[in-house]
């Protein structure tokens, strides 16, 4: 499973908090940071107002609950997205969707005029939308060609696969003066 950016953040916020906490004792533990500032903590903690207490029991139930969810990450295996394609008493037929953006990008591959960067393909179970970001010659009919790339695309994922394709958005990214084929 990927890290996300978030959870990246997470992860760095709470091993800074760990490793300044175990920074902080080990200097009090060498005497480099004077026992009393560690003894003036422990006693804010023990002795402090309910304000104080309840501060710091926040902080501590947010570290342990960050602690459990940081130690579990990655642990449940991902399933891959799949698409129906059809339903019987008895079992039933799906692709992933990988599978779909595969074909999605030899489909755009095909296309001379164009060359595809990204595709993507958002399963809602029994349909699909495609996103696909591509790169045009400076010298075409954007417009036709886009249209005729969405309209194609849509047909030839649906004729293949049989999944209804509910919208295709094509995105065009850059103007190339020239596009290499694909291999």
């Amino acid at each position: 499973m990927k890290m996300k950016v978030s959870t990246r953040i997470v992860l760095t916020v709470y091993l800074a908090v760990v490793i300044l906490l175990a920074a902080f004792l080990f200097c009090s533990m060498l005497g480099v940071i004077d026992q009393g500032i560690l003894s003036h903590a422990v006693a804010t903690v023990l002795d402090g107002g309910v304000g104080f207490k309840v501060l710091y029991a926040a902080i501590f139930i947010v570290m342990i609950a960050v602690g459990f969810m940081l130690l579990f990450f990655g642990m449940r295996k991902e399933t891959p997205r799949t698409v129906r394609i059809s339903q019987f008493d008895n079992g039933g037929i799906q692709i992933t969707v990988r599978a779909i953006e595969e074909l999605a990008e030899r489909y755009v591959r095909g296309d001379k005029n164009v060359k595809g960067q990204h595709t993507r393909v958002i399963s809602y179970g029994d349909y699909i939308d495609i996103l696909t970001e591509i790169s045009v010659l400076p010298d075409i009919n954007i417009p036709a060609v886009t249209l005729g790339l969405k309209d194609g695309l849509a047909e030839n994922i649906s004729q293949v696969t049989g999944i209804t394709v509910h919208q295709v958005n094509v995105s065009v990214m850059s103007i190339k003066d020239h596009i290499k084929p694909q291999v």
